[in-house]
């Protein structure tokens, strides 16, 4: 539901009301990148991530008649906004756990390519079991 204010800005600019054909496809664009899959809205927690959710620390010499930079009055800080992190460390699991089990299922299951992209570069065959298997039957 975080993406229905995107979804609402780009049916009212994105979309021609005037001509048909655009106008389905660009609604069904919209449609389409509302139901997709995308990032939390948080960043990781690992790696880079990790530094939105450090808690921040602002110099003695700042005050708000003197407005300083935020990359030099800031100092970051150990401590880590707990509440926050596991928000996002959920938001991410869930976003890895629907990837392995509904999107890479369902694209095995119901994903049928034409025949025309395994002969013109699209797909590209990577091993044969049974190949394999003639290897590894030596061993």
């Amino acid at each position: 539901m975080d993406r229905i204010p995107e979804f609402v800005l780009s049916i009212g600019n994105d979309v021609d009301w005037e001509d048909e054909r655009n106008c389905i496809q660009a609604v069904s664009a919209a449609l389409g990148n509302f139901y997709a899959m995308h990032p939390p809205l948080l960043p990781n927690p690992s790696g880079e991530g990790m530094l939105f959710y450090k808690k921040r620390k602002l110099f003695d010499g700042c005050s708000l008649e003197n407005i300083c930079d935020s990359t030099e009055s800031d100092v970051i800080d150990n401590n880590v906004e707990q509440e926050l992190l596991s928000e996002a460390e959920t938001a991410w699991a869930q976003r890895e756990w629907s990837i392995q089990h509904v999107l890479f299922p369902s694209m095995r299951l119901f994903f049928k390519p034409p025949a025309s992209m395994a002969t013109n570069g699209t797909f590209v065959k990577v091993a044969s079991l049974e190949k394999l298997y003639k290897i590894f039957e030596r061993c």
